[in-house]
């Protein structure tokens, strides 16, 4: 996306469209899956959408910022569950903010010092999720138009947000050491072509 200090109605549309045509996409799954079939309907939303690569990105975006709140929230449960916290902690935990909800979980769950660093990765990649968060969930046009990660960052943010998780788990003492094949989600590889 271009960056300019007034941002256009169009540039605003194409960030709209985006969003709503990642939800027509998903909804248009649904349908085929429910149904049993394919679905030959289109959809090119009048105005366009945001090149490709800057589509997936904010996809990408948006659904980390969802992983990790549903992260830390189950984390929170089983806290509970596990009779570490009473309901009303884990009720009240549950409504922090994505980010100090995070770098909370490990207090806690009765873990002293609290080691996690949002300085350091991989962690720091969680608070740099989180930072995007408002801008995603409020659709502030300018600041999703200004500070869009390029794709080599939003891999990073994806690879690093994978192996926070395996070091939370470690850190909760869920595990003693991380699993390589989560580990290993974090990262893509390229398929080479013979011609």
């Amino acid at each position: 996306m271009k960056k300019r200090s007034i941002l256009s109605k169009d540039d605003r549309v194409r960030i709209w469209n985006s969003f709503f045509k990642l939800t027509w996409l998903e909804a248009k799954k649904v349908f085929e899956l429910s149904n049993n079939c394919t679905c030959e309907d289109s959809f090119a939303p009048l105005g366009g959408t945001v090149p490709e690569e800057e589509f997936h990105i904010l996809s990408a975006l948006v659904l980390c910022c969802l992983s990790i709140e549903a992260r830390a929230n189950h984390l929170i449960d089983e806290l509970h569950e596990h009779g570490k916290i009473s309901s009303e902690i884990a009720d009240a935990a549950r409504y922090l903010p994505t980010k100090e909800k995070w770098f909370f979980l490990p207090t806690l769950a009765g873990i002293i010092p609290n080691t996690l660093s949002s300085d350091k990765q991989p962690h720091q990649a969680i608070k740099q999720l989180c930072d995007y968060r408002n801008a995603l969930m409020h659709v502030k046009y300018k600041e999703l138009t200004i500070k869009l990660p390029k794709a080599k960052q939003m891999l990073s943010y994806f690879d690093n947000f994978v192996k926070a998780m395996e070091d939370m788990n470690v850190v909760l003492k869920r595990h003693s050491e991380p699993n390589p094949r989560i580990l290993d989600i974090g990262q893509f590889h390229s398929k080479i072509f013979k011609t």
